[in-house]
């Protein structure tokens, strides 16, 4: 018996679909992590662009919203990023048999018994960056690039979809200023900071996946009569994490510069949440977004 060449075909692809989640996840299966004439990794080159551009968010949003005079005091605070990027991979594998035997009278009665295996792979690989910035440094930036051509301008480093893309953090900086402007957080003058911590989160989930369900059937015997016998799924995860609070020591030899308890916290809880979160939920698609800050006292 000859098999057709397209079932030949799905039988190849179960048996590649079948090794995912039994290696440690590609960043991107498309392409290799090649390394340029200067030593640069391609893969690192793009999470620096990331940075690159939360980075000049971060500063733009600072400058337009040190500039309603609403918030004086975010110069001699800080500014927490943490880039969280997860990538993983399941494959699982079901085969199953149903075979009729007859028997009786002229065969008209039948006896069928089917049985199947099945088992599965899965495979993750996180990696995750933190750093501080001090807004002053920032700020000092942005007056510089005002002066320029380009101006505060972001779009350079928007190359793509998702974590690549315009985050707006900007926005979310200057809508926090537009608060400040008002008199519902505070019981002084607008030079004391009334807020603690503004925080924002991002998240983006990329899922993809497949399967593979070649059949048989003979007289008395089906291979595989129903459901996939080999399906995979990828899933590609990418969080950043942007709070902003009073420094409580800037950058120095000792160490880099580090947010005040309260801030820190609060950066931390959220690195946390997000991780526990991505570990038990990581197939939900959509993007979420979320933002918080906290008055004195509260």
């Amino acid at each position: 018996m000859r098999l057709p060449v397209a079932m030949m075909l799905g039988s190849a692809l179960g048996v590649l679909l079948a090794g995912c989640g039994m290696f440690v996840p590609q960043k991107d299966p498309l392409h290799e992590n090649d390394i340029d004439p200067q030593g640069r990794s391609r893969q690192g080159k793009i999470e620096s662009n990331i940075i690159a551009n939360i980075r000049c968010e971060v500063t733009k949003g600072l400058y337009r919203a040190v500039a309603t005079g609403n918030t004086p005091w975010l110069v001699d605070w800080g500014t927490a990023i943490s880039l969280n990027l997860t990538w993983e991979d399941q494959s699982s594998i079901n085969p199953n048999i149903s075979n009729t035997l007859p028997f009786g009278i002229n065969e008209l009665r039948s006896f069928s018994l089917a049985a199947g295996l099945n088992g599965s792979a899965h495979a993750t690989r996180n990696e995750a960056i933190t750093f501080t910035l001090e807004n002053k440094i920032l700020l000092r930036e942005a007056i510089l690039q005002s002066r320029t051509r380009s101006g505060l301008n972001c779009r350079s480093l928007e190359t793509g979809t998702t974590v690549e893309s315009d985050l707006r953090i900007d926005e979310f900086i200057y809508d926090k200023a537009t608060i400040a402007g008002g008199h519902e957080a505070r019981t002084r003058t607008i030079q004391y900071p009334q807020f603690s911590t503004f925080q924002e989160t991002l998240t983006f989930v990329v899922t993809f996946g497949g399967d593979v369900t070649p059949s048989w059937k003979f007289i008395r015997l089906s291979v595989d009569p129903s459901g996939p016998l080999v399906s995979a799924t990828r899933s590609s995860t990418s969080q950043v994490i942007i709070t902003l609070g009073p420094l409580v020591k800037p950058q120095g030899p000792a160490g880099p510069a580090a947010l005040a308890l309260e801030s820190a916290i609060q950066h931390q809880a959220a690195i946390i949440g997000t991780s526990t979160a991505t570990a038990i939920a990581s197939q939900v698609p959509p993007a979420r977004r979320t933002q918080s800050f906290s008055p004195f006292g509260f």
